[in-house]
C-alpha cells in the first residue's frame, strides 16, 4: 500500500483518540515549567506504542526516541506543552477548569499531534530508517523552555541531523499548511530597567530625585530608537510593557521600574539598539540625576528555516496535501519562538498549519481563542511522511 494512503488510514483512526486527548489537556492547562500533568499525559501515551522516554528534561519536558527498522538519519520532532495567564472566554464544553489558565495557543493541539506521529511512525517502523527524537518541551510562552532543555542535554545520546518544528495558525484555513521561505519570526531580548532618584514630599520637590518623572521621559525617548536609529526597512519593535513607580499621590517615587522586549529580524541589530538604551541611560542619568541598572537578556535568536530541510518538508507536505494546500506566507512574524534555539544548533524547518475556524474571528493569545482540530489528522499525516521522506534522503 503506498504511503499516503497507509498514513491516511492510521491518522483516521487515530484521530478521535488524539481529539479526546487535546480537549483534556484543554480542561487542564499548567503554566511554564508546571506542566507535570501534561508531561504524564504525554508519558502515558508513549508507553502504550512501547517507545522509550526520559522526564525531567528541562524542568517537565520530555525526550522520547523511536528507532526505526533500518540505519539512518536522527530526525527531531518538537512540540511545546505550556499554557498562558488568560482567561478563557470561549464557552466551549471542553474549556479550561483552571482560572485564568488557558491553552490560548494551540500547544495541546501540538503535543497531540507529535503524539499521532509517534503512534503513525511506530506503526510504520519497516518503512522509517534511523531515529525519531520526540521533543515534548515546557516553557515556550516566556522563551526559557527550549534553553532548558538543551543545557540538560537534549540536543544529546543520540545528536540530531536535523530537526522539525510546527506551529497552528489561525491565519492559514484548516487543512492547509504555511511557511516562510526563510526568516519566520523575530529575535526577543528582554530587558529590566531600575531607576534610582531620591524620594521625597511631594510639596518639596527639589529635595527629590523623581525617578517617576525620569521613567516617563525615557519612555517617550526610547520609542525614538526605531523610529530614527534602524533602517525603516529592518523589521523592529521596542516595547515597554511595564512601569511601576510610586506609593501614593503625594510622594515623590524615589524608585521606578521598567520592563521591556525588543524584537528583530536582522543579526546584530538588537546589539546596536541595547547601546543605544544604554546610550539614552547614561543621558537620563546625567539629565535627571537618577542612576540607574539595566538587566539585559537575549532570549530567542530569530527563527531562519534552513533551505535543504525546509525544501524537503514542503516536498512531503505537497506529496501528501496537494500543491494547492501549501502556502508562501506573505511576511514572517514579529512575535517569538523559542525553537530557534534549536534551528541555531541544528538544521531546522518550521511549518504553520492551519487552524482557521470558520466565523471566528480569534488569533493566538486571545481569550477566545480555538484551534480547528482538522489540524491534528493534517499536522500527523504531513510531519510522519516528512519524517519517513527525510530518514530515507538524509
Amino acid at each position: 500500500m503506498p504511503t499516503n494512503d497507509r498514513l491516511a488510514r492510521i491518522a483516521e483512526r487515530l484521530t478521535p483518540e488524539l481529539v479526546e486527548l487535546r480537549k483534556q489537556l484543554h480542561q487542564h492547562p499548567e503554566l511554564a515549567f508546571e506542566e507535570h500533568e501534561t508531561a504524564k499525559a504525554v508519558t502515558a501515551f508513549l508507553g502504550k506504542l512501547k517507545i522509550p522516554f526520559r522526564t525531567g528534561i528541562g524542568k517537565t519536558g520530555v525526550v522520547a526516541l523511536l528507532e526505526g527498522a533500518l540505519p539512518g538519519p536522527t530526525i527531531g520532532i518538537r512540540a511545546d506543552m505550556d499554557a498562558l495567564p488568560i482567561h478563557e472566554q470561549t464557552g466551549l464544553a471542553f474549556a479550561s477548569k483552571v482560572r485564568g489558565k488557558m491553552h490560548a495557543c494551540g500547544h495541546d493541539v501540538h503535543t497531540v499531534i507529535a503524539l499521532g506521529v509517534a503512534a503513525a511512525l511506530a506503526e510504520l517502523k519497516d518503512a522509517l530508517r534511523g531515529k525519531v527524537k520526540f521533543i515534548f518541551q515546557p516553557a515556550e510562552e516566556t522563551l526559557s523552555g527550549a534553553r532548558a532543555m538543551i543545557a540538560d542535554g537534549a540536543l544529546e545520546d543520540p545528536k540530531m541531523d536535523l530537526i522539525l518544528g510546527y506551529h497552528n495558525w489561525p491565519a492559514v484555513p484548516a487543512g492547509k499548511v504555511g511557511y516562510n521561505a526563510e526568516a519566520v519570526m523575530s529575535s526577543a531580548d528582554a530587558f529590566d530597567i531600575t531607576l534610582e532618584g531620591r524620594d521625597g514630599h511631594g510639596a518639596h520637590p527639589h529635595l527629590a530625585v523623581d525617578a517617576l518623572a525620569a521613567g516617563a521621559y525615557l519612555v517617550a525617548q526610547l520609542q525614538s530608537v526605531v523610529s530614527r536609529e534602524v533602517k525603516p526597512i529592518s523589521p523592529a519593535v521596542l516595547t515597554i510593557g511595564e512601569f511601576h513607580a510610586g506609593t501614593a499621590r503625594n510622594i515623590i517615587a524615589g524608585t521606578a521600574r521598567l520592563k521591556g522586549i525588543v524584537r528583530t529580524m536582522e543579526p546584530g541589530l538588537s546589539e546596536k539598539i541595547e547601546a543605544a538604551v544604554r546610550r539614552m541611560l547614561d543621558g537620563i542619568r546625567t539629565g535627571m540625576r537618577v542612576d540607574y541598572e539595566l538587566k539585559w537578556d537575549r532570549v530567542a535568536p530569530a527563527l531562519r528555516n534552513n533551505r535543504e530541510v525546509l525544501a524537503k518538508l514542503l516536498a512531503s507536505a505537497r506529496a501528501t496535501l496537494g500543491e494547492d494546500n501549501v502556502l508562501e506566507l506573505p511576511e514572517p512574524s514579529m512575535g517569538s519562538e523559542d525553537f530557534a534555539w534549536f534551528a541555531d544548533r541544528i538544521p531546522a524547518a518550521h511549518l504553520r498549519i492551519g487552524s482557521k475556524i470558520d466565523g471566528l474571528d480569534t488569533a493566538i493569545h486571545r481569550a477566545n481563542y480555538d484551534c480547528n482540530e482538522l489540524a491534528i489528522p493534517v499536522g500527523v499525516k504531513v510531519l510522519a511522511r516528512a519524517a519517513l521522506d527525510l530518514s530515507d534522503s538524509t
